[in-house]
């Protein structure tokens, strides 16, 4: 009997800057005055990216192929503008599971762009029934202590507050390995624009 291939988690993304990956540790470590201890578990900020699509297990004699993949959907792509503004959580603010901080900018090439990446990669991974809301995600919440303001009045911010702008002019496919501490990222391939 042979052994199964093996597998590995996947997923494709947008990277940061470290300028903006700064703001927004100082925005957690600011939030973490809120709740301390282990109430919430806060996203490296060397990790917090911005995801065009989670793909899941495949096998790793297909990382090839959908490297490939994602370079189609890159193919024609030009570059385009970003900005890390505004903050809250998922689903809301009575049940919170993420705390994540808002995307702006030129969001009709981003939306192209996540088209395009989950068209190009339909036959591997997981279904995504929810829509594209795109964010990055700054803490996952594992328990909120009982009588704690609600979340929104910590998180919601300034309305105009910006938290950095960037230029988009490459996809990332990127290995996540889990572990109890927390998930690891790596990047697997990087695939620039082509216009």
């Amino acid at each position: 009997m042979t052994p199964s291939p093996q597998s590995i988690r996947v997923f494709i993304a947008l990277a940061l800057p470290d300028a903006v990956r700064q703001r927004l540790a100082a925005l957690q470590r600011e939030l973490q005055t809120y709740w301390r201890g282990n109430s919430i578990r806060w996203t490296p900020a060397d990790q917090i990216h911005l995801t065009l699509r989670f793909v899941g297990d495949i096998s790793l004699h297909a990382v090839p192929a959908l490297e490939a993949a994602v370079r189609r959907a890159a193919a024609g792509m030009a570059a385009f503008s970003l900005a890390a503004s505004g903050s809250g959580s998922f689903p809301g603010e009575r049940n919170p599971r993420v705390l994540w901080v808002g995307v702006t900018g030129d969001l009709a090439a981003l939306t192209r762009l996540q088209e395009r990446v989950w068209e190009a990669t339909q036959p591997w991974g997981e279904t995504e029934a929810r829509p594209f809301r795109p964010h990055l995600t700054i803490g996952r919440v594992k328990n909120l202590p009982p009588g704690r303001p609600p979340l929104s009045r910590q998180t919601s911010g300034p309305s105009g507050e910006v938290f950095g702008r960037w230029r988009v002019e490459e996809v990332l496919l990127m290995r996540s390995e889990l572990a109890a501490s927390g998930a690891t990222h790596t990047v697997l391939a990087r695939v620039p624009f082509t216009s």
